[in-house]
């Protein structure tokens, strides 16, 4: 927005002074209008600009954790001793470790690092991992403080998970 102000030739000396000092009026107000304008300007930019959203960085560990093999009943992980473990860095790395005892996994205990990273599409988390386990299958979903996959099927086993941070 620019306002301008152009007064009138009047001759001699005292119209040439009168007008050099409309003149800078003028140049001041027009650098005022155009300083508050442009703020507004921006201001109302930033708001129709949608963000990124926020990486959810932090340490979370399962709260709730319950598998259901197909044609079995469900088991409660963490109850059975089992635990996962992440860690989310804000450059999108991961560490961690799942847990789960041989009552879960029907043979051997397992343990595996959940290295990797993770990519984020809105609320939504994929995590890349070199451990093949059903966490990077699942698509976990960001809400507050938890990520959370909830009924999802992976390696012919449903899961609900809630992994939450203080």
């Amino acid at each position: 927005m620019r306002i301008a102000i152009r007064p009138a030739r009047i001759a001699g000396t005292a119209a040439s002074s009168t007008e050099g000092r409309l003149r800078s009026i003028a140049r001041r107000v027009t650098v005022a209008v155009a300083f508050v304008g442009g703020g507004a300007l921006a201001g109302a930019c930033g708001s129709d600009t949608p963000t990124e959203p926020v990486a959810p960085t932090g340490s979370y560990a399962a709260t709730t954790f319950r598998v259901t093999p197909a044609g079995q009943a469900q088991i409660d992980v963490l109850a059975a001793g089992g635990s996962l473990l992440m860690n989310l860095g804000a450059n999108r790395t991961t560490t961690g470790t799942l847990t789960l005892p041989a009552s879960v996994t029907g043979g051997a205990p397992l343990s595996a690092s959940m290295a990797g990273t993770f990519t984020q599409s809105g609320n939504t988390i994929d995590f890349v991992q070199t451990a093949d386990t059903f966490v990077r299958d699942l698509v976990w979903t960001v809400n507050g403080k938890t990520l959370s996959a909830t009924n999802q099927t992976a390696g012919g086993a449903t899961f609900t998970i809630v992994l939450t941070t203080p």
